[in-house]
């Protein structure tokens, strides 16, 4: 099964969770700002990062969704990193994904991330079980 790792991070917390995970399954990383939605065509599962902003998830993340193209049946995990509160997040990321043919199977979070913060083994190995 071919991965790949989608992250947006805007204080580069996310960005430092993602390249763990990257590396950990050694799978490429794509900084959403900066690729365009048809990357995902060659990779059977994304695995997909975003901050948590008011309890919801980042806006560019989302735009970014809102462009993917249709699948039928792709496999999808979500990752976030969040301060206080990751409320609605995963809920609204499931469902916009859901409507494009994805199925999530996990989502996991870190909380209170610290800038050049490199221990991610929790999360790396939930991930890891679900693939």
């Amino acid at each position: 099964m071919r991965n790949c790792v989608l992250y947006f991070s805007r204080t580069g917390n996310t960005k430092l969770m993602a390249e763990a995970i990257a590396n950990a399954i050694k799978a490429p990383a794509f900084d959403l700002a900066a690729s365009e939605p048809s990357v995902v065509e060659d990779y059977d599962m994304i695995i997909l990062g975003k901050p948590v902003e008011g309890a919801s998830p980042a806006k560019e993340t989302t735009a970014f969704i809102d462009r993917l193209p249709n699948v039928d049946g792709k496999k999808a995990i979500l990752f976030c990193t969040y301060r206080i509160f990751k409320g609605k997040t995963f809920k609204a990321m499931s469902k916009a994904l859901s409507s494009k043919g994805y199925n999530v199977s996990i989502d996991v979070c870190k909380k209170n991330v610290k800038p050049g913060q490199t221990d991610f083994s929790d999360v790396i190995e939930e991930i890891k079980k679900a693939l």
